[in-house]
């Protein structure tokens, strides 16, 4: 990071509360004893706060595949409180649930997204990357020209980079201060799984690599949960639906 404190940022949103509330400390995130009973029991004190920061950047949250902006906003447990509880000052991209029926619609008349062999232009997400790059700019601005951070939640994070990477690297370098992605997946499946990015990450993996993404100044983090496997021989439907899941 050009000033020194970039991976000060991201560590402060990742690392565990060090509070001695009880849960906190335990590693139990942000959910508390008493945060499910009918009066709810405040959050504890963050551990990790922004203030510890030369200067805090505002964060806009990239939503992931199929969610919307509201998803991200729940109670005092979705992303956006969440971090704010820290002192960061957090938007989400304002994408719609409808909006993700874009991806099928262009889709179906885009040749190589029929194929599997989409690039990070294609259609069926440009108008994603060009909403999230107006809003970054909108964000700097608003910030005085401080670089935003991007947090992308499963898709929103591979197209956190794809964003990033169609910038390119002066304007990326002077706009994001870096990428967080939870859950996203950044590499191509293995021979004879279908490719749901339809070769979108194969292209960013070819053209925009978190190594590249460094060396322009945007440090990225990957946070990754476990696979939740299906089970085909389930009396449940839901169960047999899909092969796997990441948290």
């Amino acid at each position: 990071d050009g000033d020194g404190d970039g991976d000060a940022v991201l560590g402060a949103i990742l690392e565990s509360s060090s509070s001695p509330v009880p849960g906190a400390a335990r590693g139990i995130g942000e959910y508390w004893p008493g945060e499910r009973t009918a009066k709810p029991a405040p959050p504890p004190a963050p551990g990790a706060m922004a203030t510890a920061l030369r200067s805090v950047p505002p964060i806009l949250v990239l939503p992931g595949f199929g969610n919307d902006r509201t998803d991200y906003l729940e109670n005092a447990v979705g992303a956006v409180p969440t971090l704010n509880r820290r002192g960061f000052n957090t938007t989400v991209l304002a994408v719609k649930q409808s909006m993700w029926l874009q991806v099928f619609a262009k889709g179906a008349l885009d040749w190589s997204f029929l194929r599997g062999s989409a690039t990070c232009e294609s259609p069926s997400y440009s108008w994603y990357i060009s909403m999230a790059i107006e809003e970054i700019e909108r964000l700097s601005a608003e910030a005085g020209g401080e670089r935003v951070l991007l947090v992308g939640h499963s898709a929103g994070g591979w197209l956190a980079r794809a964003v990033v990477g169609l910038m390119g690297q002066e304007r990326a370098s002077e706009l994001v201060r870096g990428v967080v992605s939870l859950g996203a997946p950044h590499q191509c499946p293995p021979e004879g799984v279908v490719d749901v990015t339809r070769g979108v990450v194969g292209d960013l993996e070819t053209r925009f690599g978190a190594s590249k993404m460094s060396r322009w100044g945007v440090p990225v983090i990957t946070v990754a949960g476990d696979c939740l496997k299906g089970d085909p021989s389930s009396e449940f439907p839901w169960n047999r639906a899909s092969a796997s899941a990441y948290s």
